[in-house]
């Protein structure tokens, strides 16, 4: 799933002590985030959903259907693909001794949440190899742009996604229910 459009990005200036404060003034159980993007003509949205230090949820719909879903608990990643009907699962401890990078879901929950600009590669040379570049700026309404560049194997894509919304605190479900007729890899 990969995403392109172009824009041009005012930066938003932030300095430690804003962050310092705003990390502080932070506290959440959940958090909802929406995001939309297009590739190649093609519109879709993202939702993610997160327990704090728990669980993080995320779905990809394009063209009025959901096209994949993935979850990450404190031990475990799966990923969805309904398009193939396939269901990829890895270890955390997997994922990040090959990384050589800290995937706790606190980390990855303040890559989200976070109103800093970051710029984050993920390489994993298993099968398939994996590439990952993000790029994250503000402008000057706080909005969050995602500048996203992937291959998989062959494969490369380069998405540009934007944050619609996040709210905190709110009662949701995280459905991740595998299908019988699916492969598991």
């Amino acid at each position: 799933m990969v995403f392109v459009s172009s824009c041009s990005v005012n930066k938003k200036s932030i300095t430690q002590q804003e962050t310092t404060q705003q990390k502080e003034e932070t506290k959440y159980e959940t958090f909802t985030s929406k995001y939309k993007g297009n590739y190649n003509g093609i519109p879709f949205k993202i939702q993610v959903r997160a327990a704090h230090d728990s669980v993080i949820w995320c779905s990809v719909s394009a063209l009025s259907m959901e096209a994949g879903r993935m979850l990450i608990t404190n031990d475990s990643v799966f990923v969805m693909d309904k398009i193939n009907k396939e269901v990829y699962k890895k270890g955390k401890d997997f994922l990040t001794t090959h990384l050589k990078e800290d995937l706790s879901n606190s980390t990855l929950e303040n890559m989200i949440i976070d109103t800093l600009p970051l710029e984050k590669q993920l390489f994993l040379k298993t099968k398939p190899t994996i590439d990952l570049i993000i790029k994250k700026s503000i402008d000057e309404n706080s909005t969050q742009n995602y500048n996203i560049k992937l291959s998989i194997d062959k494969s490369k894509y380069q998405l540009n996604v934007l944050q619609e919304s996040i709210e905190y605190n709110k009662t949701q479900q995280y459905p991740f229910n595998i299908p019988s007729s699916y492969k598991i890899k």
